[in-house]
């Protein structure tokens, strides 16, 4: 062991506030350059003031009560530090997940993955043949989750959620599109507001990267 290496070790065994554990170890430092200005072998001197954690107690129990306690004070505290910081350090990545769940929505024009044109194009065409109970159609273009979503259902009976005589298609109104992040996918949502004969329908939907329908909505 080294001069160094067992001067460190009494240190970590020390229960006082720094000020005095400094003035503890360079006096130890000062005892065993002492000890080598005389001749004598480090192992010598080391095996003569006894083990690292033994020395401390020593020290330790000549210790004022006070100097104890804040050597104490201080350890809790580093505890603390330490407990509150591993505390921290989880919520930060607690954070991390539930920010990687949450949706987050970016501006259509400015997507490197979806042509707002293109969008707006399929949104038509899923409303047109779902305004015209193509329903057949309509399920080659929905995704394997979307027809996942379907199982046991079908478009026909979410239709006849709002009612069953919507009459005859009259306008579609302005669409309102974004990019979608969420859990690692990305995917263009759409909403838009759509008259009828008998109804007002608003038709919420997404697509995949391939542009399928990914979700559907009708209110």
């Amino acid at each position: 062991m080294t001069k160094q290496q067992y001067i460190r070790q009494v240190g970590k065994a020390l229960q006082c506030a720094p000020a005095k554990k400094g003035e503890i170890l360079r006096q130890l430092d000062s005892d065993i350059e002492i000890g080598l200005d005389e001749g004598r072998e480090l192992w010598e001197i080391l095996e003569e003031m006894g083990s690292p954690r033994a020395l401390a107690g020593e020290f330790n129990e000549n210790l004022d009560p006070e100097e104890r306690n804040r050597g104490r004070r201080r350890k809790w505290v580093r505890r603390i530090l330490c407990i509150f910081g591993a505390i921290l350090a989880a919520l930060a990545v607690g954070a991390g997940i539930i920010y990687w769940m949450l949706p987050k929505e970016r501006n259509i024009e400015d997507s490197k993955t979806f042509d707002a044109a293109t969008v707006q194009s399929r949104a038509e065409e899923v409303i047109a043949l779902f305004s015209a109970q193509e329903y057949e159609t309509l399920e080659g273009y929905a995704s394997e989750e979307m027809r996942e979503a379907l199982s046991g259902t079908s478009f026909s009976h979410i239709r006849g959620y709002i009612g069953e005589d919507w009459g005859e298609l009259q306008s579609i109104g302005r669409i309102y599109m974004a990019e979608i992040h969420e859990r690692g996918k990305v995917y263009a949502a759409v909403q838009v507001n759509v008259s009828y004969e008998n109804a007002n329908v608003t038709f919420t939907m997404s697509f995949n990267r391939q542009m399928e329908l990914y979700g559907f909505y009708v209110k």
